[in-house]
């Protein structure tokens, strides 16, 4: 950043700031992917332009590649010929793994800072100028906050597919990159009044090119990669096995940057969901699977993905139970009203997720939440614009959450040691090409699958209790989405059969002593992500739902209760729709347990750098982290920032000693009148000189007054290197960020703060001596 910047949140601090700079975890000022890509692409087009001579061409379709294809507007939506073909857009090759952050581990050492983590950005004024009469519009004053300049922020960049590109192709890929970045000259807001000034650079080993390769491909570029083809269904010649058994990998999964898994939208406001759902997992364990007999088996139900839900209690979360309540007078006191009837008022859990074990204390558990707000800039109105999207925001999951699922396949369809392909670093949600969806997975076995005892066999008569671990999708009886009970009974009992309890009729039960069912109605709006296009809305029950169903005829065994609860019910069971559990202890017996709260997480000094994937921070003996060395990353922005920071609190100190008015400063200067006190300042123009040079100057300057004691208190605070420390108190630990800071700011800030220091201890006591003569001037008045 060659000039100071920002890159705001939209928002303010009310009575204090106008334009606030978007902070990441930290409280420190990025550059968000999603911004960085927009300027680039812009870049890229220019560049597009000259090398194609015109709106179209090769160079324009490389464009497309690397950046993707951009949704057309509302307008150019409507002016498109009925006749003209649709193609399907095309996704970007080039992947930003994240936002542009401070470099190394200056991020770290600034978080256990908090007086130099505000010397990171500062307030700058600025008012409006009335187009009419030249001067300051009324009510414009405005004040915005900055983010300083001389700071590098440093990222990484995946060219997806690169492999596949010729050496000419790839050299066409790196070399329009390259030529936009060199075209890319401001970032950010106010980028067009001096604010923003930038400069990107590549690190790409290819990167730049030559100028005689760019002559070469300018003249004779290679064209780009045909887009992907929509792959069909291919035609079912994978058999199921005929092991009934399954094999179970965990999978956990820590988001490196927020994650969006889009439920819902309010307006501008992009809400996501508080877990991963399965439909989203699939695409990308086939992916990564790599296997035909694998897709083949997700779409006859032979493979399952669970969804991610955030890891309570050491181990993947389950969706809070619709039956489970607190007292609202006692918050801490659960009521399970399915077998339990309350008699004081009671308020149910509408969101979170609950620990897998049954037998453990009862924790609810909810994931938090960051909001990030973005626009569309038009291309030639240069500014957001409601055909294009505007300004919008993303609520999405915050880095360092961690969410498990898991991956069921029956026991002979895949090779032994599938899962070891599965542990790396995905992308997934919305956006995952920029700012959003980066989740390092690791997987691993599941070796315990001890089967139910047999006791917990249903026979005619008993009550079986569904509890809903994901959305469930059935059908009613003309094939329409349905929510009701009746239609999931129906559903278990084709379950039940298929599990080999055969005969077994199920029927909705209502009871007069507890809650009986307590579910909600799901809607998930499914999205054509080749296409970008809407799919059906899938409706049906909710995640935490609980219902009771009384067998009617029939046993169930507990054989076949595992191998549901392992399969799952109704459609799309692949996806992870369909997740039960049976006669679980949480909804069959009385709750006799308090809620447990979730203890507060100790002091780690090393927690965010873990967080957010970093290697672990060394600290010094205070538990902070180490300060950086002069061969570390981060060092020259760390000084731009103690630089800062030093400044700021040497003018704030100096105040302070000026207010004393027995400072001792002017120690031996007070006899001076106010104008040889000002000529003093003729002295602060080359304080950096040799001290005989400097002495000999102020012997020229006190040769006239006679007052030797005047020239003594001049050389001791002037020539002594270590006056001005002393007296304001300075350097603090708090001001260090680097081993070196205290040797070369002392030296190369010395000037700087004695001109600070008698600058305002003169004018302090210049404005004493008037305030004292006023008085006398009125006490005389007063006598005459």
């Amino acid at each position: 950043m060659l000039s100071d910047w920002h890159i705001g949140t939209g928002t303010a601090r009310h009575g204090l700031v106008d334009r606030v700079v978007q902070r990441d975890g930290r409280g420190l000022p990025f550059v968000p992917a999603k911004t960085l890509i927009g300027v680039w692409r812009d870049a890229c087009e220019v560049a597009a332009s000259a090398l194609d001579s015109g709106p179209t061409g090769v160079w324009h379709d490389w464009v497309e590649y690397l950046f993707g294809t951009q949704s057309p507007s509302r307008v150019d939506e409507e002016a498109r010929a009925p006749e003209q073909a649709v193609h399907a857009p095309r996704p970007a090759a080039l992947m930003l793994e994240g936002a542009l952050s401070f470099p190394g581990r200056l991020g770290e050492v600034l978080a256990d800072r908090p007086q130099l983590l505000e010397a990171v950005t500062f307030v700058k004024p600025g008012v409006a100028i009335d187009a009419r009469t030249g001067a300051a519009a009324d009510d414009k004053l405005r004040y915005e906050e900055m983010a300083r300049g001389g700071l590098t922020l440093t990222g990484a960049a995946e060219l997806h597919g690169a492999e596949a590109l010729d050496p000419d192709q790839r050299a066409c890929a790196l070399g329009l990159l390259w030529i936009g970045a060199e075209l890319l000259e401001s970032i950010g807001g106010k980028r067009r009044r001096g604010a923003g000034r930038c400069r990107l650079e590549l690190t790409a080993s290819e990167a730049p090119p030559s100028m005689e390769r760019l002559q070469q491909l300018a003249q004779d570029p290679a064209a780009p990669p045909p887009p992907p083809a929509v792959a069909d269904c291919e035609p079912e010649r994978h058999q199921s096995s005929d092991d009934a058994s399954w094999e179970r990998v965990a999978l956990t999964f820590t988001l490196e940057t927020p994650l969006l898994a889009h439920d819902r939208a309010l307006g501008n406001l992009d809400i996501g969901r508080d877990h991963i759902p399965g439909w989203m997992l699939l695409p990308a364990v086939l992916r990564h699977l790599d296997s035909a007999a694998a897709a083949a088996a997700a779409r006859r139900g032979d493979l399952v993905v669970t969804p991610a839900t955030p890891v309570v209690g050491g181990g993947r979360g389950r969706p809070v139970p619709g039956v489970l309540a607190r007292v609202k007078d006692e918050p801490g006191r659960l009521i399970n009203r399915m077998v339990q009837k309350p008699d004081e008022p009671v308020e149910r859990f509408r969101a979170g997720y609950v620990p897998a074990d049954s037998d453990g204390p009862i924790s609810v558990a909810r994931p938090n939440f960051v909001l990030r707000m973005h626009n569309t800039v038009h291309d030639h109105k240069q500014r957001p614009t409601s055909d294009l999207g505007g300004v919008y925001v993303y609520q999405a999951l915050e880095p360092g959450t961690e969410l498990a699922a898991e991956i069921r396949v029956r026991t002979g369809i895949l090779p032994k040691g599938w899962h070891e392909r599965l542990p790396s670093t995905w992308r997934l949600g919305r956006s995952r090409k920029d700012d959003y969806g980066l989740v390092r997975v690791k997987a691993r076995p599941i070796q315990d699958q001890s089967p139910r005892p047999e006791q917990d066999a249903l026979r005619e008569g008993d009550l079986l209790r569904v509890w809903l671990l994901s959305d469930v999708l059935v059908l009613g009886p003309r094939l329409n989405p349905s929510g009701d009970p009746a239609d999931l009974a129906r559903a278990l009992q084709d379950a039940f059969t298929a599990a080999g309890a055969t005969d077994v009729r199920l029927e909705p039960h209502r009871s007069d002593n507890g809650m009986a069912n307590a579910y909600d109605v799901a809607r998930t709006d499914s999205w054509h992500t080749a296409w970008r296009l809407p799919r059906p809305s899938l409706l049906g029950l909710a995640a935490g739902g609980c219902l009771t169903f009384r067998v009617t005829n029939g046993r169930i065994p507990a054989k076949a209760l595992s191998a549901v609860e392992l399969a799952g019910v109704g459609l799309r069971r692949g996806e992870g729709f369909g997740q039960v559990r049976f006669n679980d202890p949480l909804l069959t017996a009385p709750m006799t347990r308090r809620e447990q709260k979730d203890p507060e997480p100790e002091a780690d000094p090393n927690g965010k750098a873990q967080l957010l994937g970093t290697a672990e921070a060394e600290t010094d003996p205070s538990g902070r982290a180490r300060l950086l060395g002069p061969d570390e990353a981060g060092h020259k922005e760390a000084r731009v920032i103690e630089r800062a920071a030093w400044r700021a609190e040497i003018r704030r100190r100096a105040e302070q000693c000026a207010a004393d008015a027995d400072n001792e400063v002017l120690h031996g200067l007070t006899e001076l009148s106010a104008s040889r006190l000002n000529s003093i300042r003729s002295l602060l123009t080359r304080l950096d000189a040799e001290p005989d040079d400097i002495r000999r100057r102020i012997a020229r300057l006190t040769a006239r007054w006679d007052a030797p004691q005047v020239q003594q208190a001049l050389e001791a605070l002037l020539v002594d290197e270590d006056k001005v420390w002393d007296v304001l108190g300075l350097p603090t630990p708090e001001l260090f960020l680097t081993k070196d800071a205290e040797q070369q700011l002392r030296r190369e800030l010395r000037p700087e703060a004695l001109r600070t220091l008698l600058t305002a201890c003169v004018a302090a006591h210049t404005r004493r001596l008037a305030r004292q003569e006023r008085a006398a001037v009125l006490e005389q008045a007063g006598r005459s």
